[in-house]
């Protein structure tokens, strides 16, 4: 079993995420998953950041979700946060 076979039980039949993973290679491919909600070449502030993860998951905790999108680098930003955008396709688009 692959890892994007292993990663469709924590998405709903809508297509939110349900559940954060526990296992770091099962966190990076959702949040790579995820990463395909954002444009590539737009810059979003915080608030937009915030708006597309919470309309892609059921649970609350979206300060999670984007921290973690940072430091894996699917997400850049700004030092004081008030810009955001998509690291290059290519490296966004893998699925590890």
């Amino acid at each position: 079993m692959d890892a994007e076979d292993m990663i469709k039980k924590y998405w709903s039949e809508d297509g939110k995420l349900k559940q954060y993973p526990a296992k770091k290679m099962l966190r990076e491919s959702v949040l790579r998953m995820l990463a395909q909600k954002f444009e590539q070449g737009r810059i979003y502030t915080e608030k937009e950041v915030n708006a597309v993860i919470q309309d892609s998951i059921l649970f609350s905790d979206h300060e999670l979700i984007r921290r973690e999108m940072f430091m894996y680098r699917i997400l850049g930003r700004l030092r004081d946060g008030s810009q955001y955008w998509l690291e290059a396709a290519e490296d966004a688009s893998q699925v590890k």
